[in-house]
């Protein structure tokens, strides 16, 4: 979980650095892992200028395809709600295992999101043992990918899959927004 944590400081660091110089909103700025990820090579590329709501989860070859698995799409969900720099504290709170005292990081986070012009995430690999799941995901910034083949968990609760706190304040440390202490 640290050398997550420290990929994701790295990852976000540098989109927010890149963000802050400006670059050019139609090509890809970010190039360092595309050789490390193959699955949504041309397709990323064709529908994120024409499809804005959508897809966390595609039909890619080996992807994840909507409605085939209940609990596939219950953590898609969940982590599409919880790292969508637009959705509210109050959206995210069901998705997050203890999401006590998170308000400030969320409208943090939604500051950083606005600066990046959207931060959203995109579910391509689900792998689910029992109660718990191992997500595979990329970062999108203004509806690009720029951050792949990140890897983090979920787990299986009374209130259905959710984002673990520790998982949540990772990335939310990586974005350099914190989390409060436990």
């Amino acid at each position: 979980m640290r050398s997550i944590n420290r990929t994701l400081f790295v990852v976000i660091a540098l989109a927010l650095a890149t963000a802050a110089c400006g670059g050019d909103d139609g090509a890809d700025t970010t190039t360092t892992t595309a050789a490390t990820t193959t699955t949504t090579e041309a397709t990323t590329t064709t529908a994120a200028p024409t499809t804005t709501a959508a897809p966390t989860t595609t039909g890619a070859a080996g992807g994840i395809v909507p409605g085939e698995d209940p609990d596939v799409d219950a953590v898609v969900t969940a982590y599409s709600v919880v790292f969508d720099s637009a959705t509210t504290f109050e959206e995210k709170a069901p998705y997050i295992t203890d999401p006590t005292g998170l308000e400030e990081t969320v409208a943090a986070y939604t500051a950083a999101g606005e600066g990046l012009g959207g931060i959203t995430l995109q579910a391509t690999a689900v792998a689910i043992e029992g109660d718990t799941a191992a997500v595979t995901y990329d970062f999108l910034f203004a509806g690009n990918p720029s951050y792949q083949g990140l890897e983090g968990d979920a787990v299986r609760g009374e209130s259905g899959w959710q984002v673990t706190r520790e998982m949540f304040c990772a990335v939310m440390s990586s974005a350099r927004v914190g989390c409060p202490a436990e």
